[in-house]
């Protein structure tokens, strides 16, 4: 399983579009959780903790490829909206039993163009 680490995406320019991330797993030898994946959220937020986007696997932004095995893809954003700046994300799961958890957080830097 995962650990909570500060993991740093690679930056992104305004406007364009972010490769989202794909083959993740919670499970880090392919074992079986107890329960099933039911749900995943991840949210960007501020310096002052204001989310400026949440993508969730209720409006499709976050595929579960395999529930058993805690596999998805946190699909790619055409024309990423966030501001230039730092951003802080988390990714939250939940499971079949209800239970929610934070499993890793990270930052990812919004950039300027430099031609505009």
């Amino acid at each position: 399983m995962a650990c909570k680490q500060n993991i740093i995406l690679t930056p992104v320019f305004y406007g364009d579009t972010w490769d989202g991330l794909s083959n993740c797993s919670f499970s880090s030898n392919g074992s079986a959780f107890g329960s099933n994946l039911t749900s995943i959220r991840m949210f960007f937020k501020d310096y002052d903790g204001v989310t400026g986007l949440e993508l969730t696997t209720a409006n499709s932004n976050i595929t579960i490829d395999n529930a058993t095995a805690w596999e998805f893809t946190v699909n790619p954003i055409t024309n990423m909206p966030l501001s230039v700046g730092m951003w802080f994300w988390s990714i939250e799961t939940t499971d079949a039993e209800s239970v929610r958890k934070t499993r890793v957080f990270g930052t990812l830097e919004i950039l300027d163009h430099a031609t505009r």
